[in-house]
């Protein structure tokens, strides 16, 4: 009879100390995500730029983003959209570009970014050479203001 009593309360404070007993690899990708390009001589070389992720429920998410190819020409990209998240991940259909997404999956400390086309030449709906795989390393766990980045290189 005692050990019908402790039973819940070991599951209760099991389940307390890992936060989910359903899904403990469950990644909150909430927070704000960077990415640092290299400077030389007072010009940001290679790719740069900035996402932010909301979680909305358990399996939506709003996120903005933002990157910056880097000198010479500083060619730029941004969005903002409502997407399904899925097994710690994200994908983003965008409206032009029909032959590409973009694929974000998330570890605690990090997201890695990859596209993934039908066409090779695709940019999905963003200028040539753009889009890169890449790392973004997570900066802050608060909730970010999730807004068009579209004017942060300027």
């Amino acid at each position: 009879m005692k050990c019908l009593f402790i039973l819940p309360l070991l599951l209760t404070a099991r389940l307390s100390l890992t936060g989910n007993l359903r899904d403990p690899d469950f990644i909150d990708p909430t927070g704000t995500y960077l990415l640092t390009g290299i400077v030389k001589k007072n010009h940001i070389t290679g790719h740069s730029g900035e996402l932010r992720v909301r979680l909305l429920d358990r399996h939506n998410a709003a996120l903005c983003f933002y990157i910056n190819k880097g000198y010479p020409g500083y060619e730029s990209g941004a969005f903002m959209d409502t997407v399904a998240y899925d097994d710690n991940t994200l994908c983003y259909f965008p409206t032009q570009d029909s032959a590409c997404y973009l694929f974000f999956s998330f570890d605690p400390k990090s997201v890695e970014m990859i596209q993934m086309y039908n066409n090779p030449r695709s940019g999905c709906g963003f200028g040539p050479g753009v889009i890169v795989p890449a790392v973004f390393e997570k900066s802050s766990n608060e909730s970010p203001v999730i807004m068009d980045l579209s004017a942060h290189g300027n």
